[in-house]
């Protein structure tokens, strides 16, 4: 059976990047599956985001979609909202600031058979250095409590097959989510395999994570690291 594709992003004030990351998604898309769809998760974007995305939706006819909130739900809702609306065997999701190379998607598609998640590690990371700092104390954080060995249990770039997305129920509504559904894959005694992407140089709008952000996720860890 031939397989088939969900790809989606999430996009908060992302105007100057969706376009060319939805073209990247579709050009890598396009010539592997008939079946495809790239989902556009517009989290109440006060920019041009959603009209661009709405523009895309039609110009694709069908290929592209689009779900908009008419306020911002969080970095984890609009996962969640993504994960819903996907239809086909494959989900794979990115960011919306189009820091990565879509064609490393070639590679998470060739590792796919045998794993049942591939994600990827930001290789020579394009981050300020003490985002740099704070990421690699969080990584050491979970390996430490939940005995996640992945190197950058963050980066936007994973793909699964929808068996194991069915295995998992995520409730996170913040970042935290990407944690989340590593540990709660790992429980499952998912397959998973990890692989170096390029992250690029980040162009156009500004980073959506705050300081506050970080004390929110240390508490969902506490609360995670309670109930497994």
């Amino acid at each position: 059976m031939e397989k088939t594709i969900s790809a989606f992003f999430p996009a908060l004030n992302e105007e100057d990047s969706i376009v060319k990351l939805t073209e990247d998604l579709l050009a890598v898309l396009d010539s592997n599956f008939e079946n495809r769809e790239v989902i556009i998760v517009n989290d109440g974007s006060t920019d041009k985001t959603g009209e661009i995305a709405d523009d895309l939706c039609s110009l694709h006819n069908g290929c592209v979609k689009v779900i908009h909130h008419q306020q911002s739900q969080g970095y984890g809702n609009a996962l969640k909202a993504g994960f819903t609306a996907a239809q086909y065997d494959l989900v794979f999701f990115t960011d919306g600031d189009h820091q990565f190379d879509m064609n490393d998607l070639y590679t998470a598609l060739s590792l796919i058979d045998g794993n049942d998640i591939v994600v990827g590690y930001r290789k020579d990371r394009k981050d300020p250095k003490h985002r740099l700092f704070l990421s690699k104390g969080y990584n050491l954080l979970v390996r430490l409590l939940f005995g996640l060995k992945l190197k950058d249990i963050d980066c936007s770039f994973k793909l699964f097959k929808r068996q194991a997305l069915e295995k998992m129920t995520i409730k996170s509504d913040g970042y935290f989510i990407d944690t989340e559904i590593m540990v709660k894959a790992k429980k499952q005694g998912l397959k998973i395999r990890e692989f170096g992407v390029t992250h690029l140089p980040r162009t156009h709008g500004v980073s959506k994570v705050k300081m506050k952000h970080i004390f929110v996720t240390l508490h969902e860890i506490g609360k995670l690291w309670n109930k497994v």
